[in-house]
């Protein structure tokens, strides 16, 4: 999860009633940026990478922020570089998993760009691309709309 307050926290919370699932929260973690020459190895990004490849499917969960996903996320994912080029194995572990990402804005627009790091970062490590769902909250609370996607995102899982 790439906020661990807020709205997408919300839709976390929904999900995870609905799932069985285990979160990370990548807020909780300490891990730098990508580096060309890969000195990033003293922080926490090997040992959550190791914990994700330990499932068969994987969510991704972030706020729209600028139209893109939280800087958390973004350096995270930037990160998984280090697992096709010095953590080979471990990269390659993630072949076969389902990568499935939610987002969720401040209102009903969607841009369907938003999704295509998920699904080509999906594609360039050989996992699936099991789908996206969209979301927003109104007046502090999920809209029906928004449960109804969220039970069909359930099914995709």
């Amino acid at each position: 999860m790439g906020s661990p307050l807020g709205n997408t926290r919300m839709m976390v919370d929904f999900l995870l009633e609905k799932l069985p699932a285990d979160l990370m929260d990548l807020s909780q973690y300490q891990f730098g940026y990508y580096d060309y020459e890969y000195k990033n190895k003293e922080d926490d990004f090997l040992e959550l990478a190791n914990r994700m490849i330990e499932y068969k499917k994987v969510i991704f969960c972030t706020p729209v922020y600028w139209y893109s996903m939280s800087a958390v996320m973004k350096t995270y994912i930037d990160r998984f570089s280090d697992l096709v080029r010095i953590y080979k194995e471990k990269g390659r572990g993630m072949a076969g998993m389902k990568m499935l990402a939610l987002c969720c804005s401040s209102d009903e627009k969607e841009f369907n760009e938003f999704f295509m790091p998920f699904e080509k970062t999906a594609g360039y490590l050989d996992m699936e691309y099991g789908g996206d769902v969209h979301t927003w909250v109104a007046e502090n609370e999920i809209p029906k709309e928004v449960e109804k996607r969220l039970l069909n995102f359930c099914k995709m899982i």
